[in-house]
């Protein structure tokens, strides 16, 4: 997702501008403020990279701050007896079992703080990886390009080149196009992060969706069918794809179904 060129993610979205003008569903990507750049980390595309997005769990779920993000949120006075930032590079490396212990160098990942260790451990880790094809996977896969939903679940992207092992001119499967559409009155959810608003979220990236026990941006469900549902509301871009799931017979639902969790 790092590597991907913005000019991918473009000539992707380009690309199926027609048809998913057809079902009356958009587009757009959150971009930083700071260069124009595309964003893709976060339910609503808000961090640009993994370090940035690290940092910003580190200090929003766990409370930790760092230097992404040095100060503590909701500070109350009395209350906040750790120096600022609570996570920070390592410079001088006190770790016992290092044989450099006492030395000022250390290994990498010693003397990085924590939220660029998350990063590499997120960057380098695998991809899911889909179970085995059967002939109701592969009617489930025509039947989620059929009736609408790889505009916006893009199967395929392609990385450019990249520092890192392995990454570079890589074709993968994220099934997410990575930009912002509106989600509708259900589902939003009030926030506001860069260009992204209330009822605006990333394409949610399905690769892994068969290991998933909760569902949507909130975990509202463990259900599928009842996520799928959900997708479909005052104001959302996907009411008309939702509408042609429901004109799926049950063999046809267990198809999807079955694809879907195959990922």
């Amino acid at each position: 997702m790092e590597a991907t060129p913005d000019s991918v993610l473009q000539a992707n979205l380009a690309a199926t501008q027609s048809a998913r003008t057809a079902l009356k569903i958009g587009g757009t990507f959150n971009t930083s403020g700071n260069d124009g750049t595309i964003t893709r980390f976060g339910w609503k595309a808000q961090n640009k990279s993994l370090l940035i997005f690290s940092g910003e769990a580190y200090n929003v779920e766990i409370g930790v701050s760092n230097e992404n993000f040095p100060n503590e949120r909701s500070a109350v006075a009395g209350c906040v007896f750790n120096s600022s930032p609570e996570d920070a590079t390592n410079l001088l490396n006190g770790n016992s079992s290092s044989p450099n212990f006492g030395a000022t160098i250390g290994t990498a990942s010693e003397m990085s703080s924590d939220v660029v260790n998350f990063a590499a451990f997120v960057r380098l880790s695998a991809p899911a990886t889909p179970a085995a094809s059967t002939p109701s996977i592969q009617n489930g896969a025509a039947l989620f390009n059929s009736i609408g939903c790889a505009l916006c679940h893009s199967p395929q992207l392609t990385t450019g080149s990249s520092i890192f092992t392995g990454m570079s001119n890589v074709t993968y499967n994220p099934y997410s196009d990575f930009a912002l559409h509106h989600m509708g009155t259900l589902l939003a959810d009030g926030v506001h992060q860069g260009a992204a608003g209330p009822d605006q979220f990333r394409t949610a990236p399905l690769w892994g969706l068969g290991q998933r026990l909760f569902f949507l941006h909130d975990g509202r469900t463990s259900d599928l069918v009842e996520a799928i549902h959900s997708h479909s509301s005052t104001g959302s871009e996907a009411n008309l794809v939702v509408h042609k799931f429901s004109t799926l017979n049950t063999s046809q639902v267990q198809d999807l179904l079955n694809f879907l969790r195959s990922l």
